[in-house]
This record gives C-alpha cells, structure tokens and sequence, in this order.
C-alpha cells in the first residue's frame, strides 16, 4: 500500500452488480471505439492495420485504467498485474500509466466509511481512539487504510474493506472473463474458465481480513528473531471480517529503492529471494502479492516491513516437488534437460511450431549464456528481456500450456515474476548461479 497523493479524492464507490457492470460496459464500448479509430486511422496512413497495438494505444490504457480505478476489487487487481510490466512489452508511458493502479484510486466518501465502521465496531467504536485520521494514508484494490491513535496511546493502521467488494468478485471476474474470451489474444484451449475461478478463491480470501490477521501471526512466527524481514503486530479485538487493525509500521516505499547505492539495492534484492525460498520450502506458506506497495523499507535500507498478507497460498506437496525439479533441472545448465523437465511438468504445450520450438530454445540458451558466463547475473542487461519484445508476442502464446496448473504454482509464480521485474528495474546485480546451487545443497537435490 502506497501513501495517497494530496490530490487524491474520495469517490463513492460502486456498491451494486449492476453500478459495476455499468461502470465495465461503460469501458467496453470505449475500447471498442477507440480500437476502432486507431484500426482506421492506420488505414489512412497507409499502414497495415495492427488489432493487437490499437488494443493497448494510449486512449484504451487511460480508459482502463481510470476505470479499474473506480471499480477497485478484482477489476483492479488484474489490472494491477499489468501494471507490473515495467516495459518489457508496454512502452514506458504505457507502463507509467498502468503503474497507477499499484497504489492509486479513488477511496470511499466519509459516510460510506462511517457506514462500514458501524457495522463491525457499533455505533461507538470512536471509544477506542485518542484520534481517528477520517483521511486514508493509503489505498489498496480493496479497501483503505487509516491512522489512528489507542486509548492507550499505541498508533495503528486500520485497513477498511471497501463496500460491496466480496459480493462483486464473481461479477467482476464475468466481466473480465468476458473481455479476454473476445480479445482473441488467448490460445483455443486455454483453460480460462480453470484460472478464473482459481483467481476468484483467492480473491474472496484476499476480503477475509480475519483470515489475513492469521496469515500475519503465521508469518510472525515463522520470522521470530528475524533482523531482516519485519511484521506487523495485529490487534484481535479490533480487527473483523472487514476491519483489520495493525501495529503502525516506519518506513518507506520499495520504490524509493533507488536512493540507495547498487550494495544495498543488491542486498534487498537477495533478501527478498531468500525469503522466496524459505517461503516455498521451509515456511509452505507463501506471500503471493508483487505489489511493491506491500513493502516497506527501513530508513538505512538494511530491513524489509511486509504489510499485506491477504493473498497466502499454502505450497502443496506437488509444488514442493515441482520447484524442486525445476531447480535441478535449471542447474544443468543444459537445453535438452530443461526441456524435458519442463515437458515432464506439462509446462509447454505438447504440440508447438517449428517457431515456437526455435523460440524456446533461444529463450533458454540465452538464459544459461547468461548464468554461466559470469559470476554476476545483471537483470538490467540480461538479453532475455530482449526477446520479449511486441513482435515475439505471438511466439509466447504459442507456449502457453492447455493444461491446468496448480492454484498454489500460479498464484507463487506471479510474485517471481514480479521480483524479476523489480531485479531488472533497479539494476540488480547478484551471484545467481551460486545462490541456486546453495539452495540447491540445502534442499538436498
């Protein structure tokens, strides 16, 4: 969660199934639209016209994002996972605009938010206070947090769930569901249905703030005596179904990472990886949120504050194994095992063209290139990003596997991928190699 700019103001959000799929259809047809004139404006110039680059002009990223802005809930979290590109394939103001949905957005009007307090505290829950901040300090997809002051002079964060965000998750996902099938960019058979509904579970896990304050005290346990990653306490008595309440934690934002010098971005860096791992394989329960906003650094950049817990995935014995192999099978530095190890877990398709195969494999011997090579792996100038480029876009749908993976896999692949993006963005530089193969000792692979 990120601190509200002064120019950020409350909205009244949409409560309703039928305000959101107003506020949705309402897009739609701006896509639409925009799409349109963009397919047109290429044929007057005498250009080949391009679905796939009017689908994501300037026009359409603003009216998606100023939307998902209003619309908050599962609407904004995917438009979250978007905003995590940070220019390998959007261009960097595409990316700059879509980067406003890891913290900005509209928050509830002072009565939606009394409303919301009566409801789980009763109608004089300002008992508790010394003072109460009406104005949020921060926002997230679905709800907002607030400042105040106990009784007994203790600070806290209170996190607010915004109105009608449960109940909107499945009509939201309709939506959105509904958007991907016509935007023709997925595969045949791709199970989309699978992973919607995957998506959907966590989603409603993620509104179950008494659930996220056992997932902290989990995490405060598991990183007891830890100089490195720190938790916030939780106040029970305060905290409901849509409340949660929490110790007030100093910091400042991940994103200011690049006040400090390359020795400290590296050594968060590493941090963050070694806390990946312990996650996976010693903890089993894994925080799977890449939002930056979710971190806090210390003022020296020697320790990490997590705030946001509501997105936890226990690892199943199967990922367990899965990432096991997948780490064996990395470490031999060798095409034709990585390969087979990936086709063994059904991570590429069974059948893939000629160019999807070439595709692959240069995306591999460029990484192992890069491992092997150096001592130090540079994410800023690593050559796999290049490939990644719009024109091979086409080339990455043709290796998206029509078979489903785990919920837990997915949902912890998406943090990977968003520390990767974080690594490349601030310019990490680490012994890569060396870490896998310590990590690989320990596990005994």
């Amino acid at each position: 969660m990120k601190n509200l700019s002064e120019k950020e103001n409350s909205k009244r959000l949409p409560i309703s199934s039928l305000a959101r799929t107003t506020l949705s259809a309402g897009l739609l047809l701006r896509l639409g639209v925009n799409t349109s004139q963009s397919l047109v404006a290429d044929l007057f110039s005498v250009k080949k016209p391009d679905l796939q680059s009017a689908l994501i002009s300037k026009k359409n990223v603003i009216a998606t994002v100023d939307t998902l802005k209003n619309l908050r809930g599962a609407a904004m979290k995917f438009g979250q996972l978007l905003s995590l590109d940070e220019t390998v394939i959007l261009s960097p103001e595409l990316a700059a605009i879509f980067a406003q949905l890891q913290s900005s957005g509209y928050s509830m009007t002072p009565s939606q938010l009394k409303k919301v307090l009566n409801q789980n505290w009763g109608d004089d829950w300002l008992k508790h206070f010394k003072h109460f901040d009406v104005r949020p300090f921060a926002a997230a997809s679905i709800g907002q947090v607030h400042r105040a002051s106990l009784k007994s002079g203790e600070v806290v964060a209170i996190k607010v769930q915004f109105p009608g965000v449960k109940q909107s998750i499945d009509s939201d996902l309709a939506t959105l569901k509904f958007i991907m099938k016509t935007s023709g960019t997925l595969p045949a058979k791709f199970p989309l249905d699978y992973y919607i509904a995957k998506c959907g579970d966590l989603l409603k896990r993620e509104t179950n703030y008494e659930l996220e304050a056992e997932n902290i005290n989990l995490f405060s346990g598991f990183l007891n005596g830890s100089k490195v990653i720190h938790v916030p306490k939780v106040y029970n008595k305060l905290s409901t179904d849509q409340t949660l309440t929490m110790s007030f934690l100093e910091g400042r934002e991940l994103s200011n990472i690049m006040n400090f010098d390359q020795s400290v971005r590296d050594e968060i860096s590493l941090h963050l990886i070694q806390l990946l791992f312990n996650e996976i394989f010693n903890f089993r329960m894994v925080q799977t949120d890449p939002n930056l906003a979710n971190f806090l650094l210390s003022e020296g950049g020697k320790s990490l504050c997590i705030l946001d817990f509501g997105a936890c995935s226990q690892v199943s014995e199967e990922t367990d194994r899965l990432y096991k192999d997948l780490l064996t099978g990395a470490l031999s530095l060798d095409v034709n095992t990585i390969k087979r190890v990936l086709k063994e877990n059904n991570f590429i398709p069974e059948e893939i063209s000629q160019a999807g195969t070439k595709f692959l494999d240069n995306i591999i011997s460029v990484a192992i290139h890069e491992l092997s090579k150096d001592e130090i792996f540079d994410f800023q100038k690593s050559k796999v990003f290049q490939l990644i480029l719009e024109e091979n876009f086409n080339l990455f749908f043709d290796l998206i596997p029509s078979s489903s993976l785990g919920p837990d896999f997915i949902f912890i692949q998406r943090k990977i991928f968003g520390l990767i993006l974080f690594f490349r963005a601030i310019g990490t530089k680490l012994p890569l190699l060396k870490i896998l193969k310590q990590q690989s000792k320990l596990l005994k692979c």
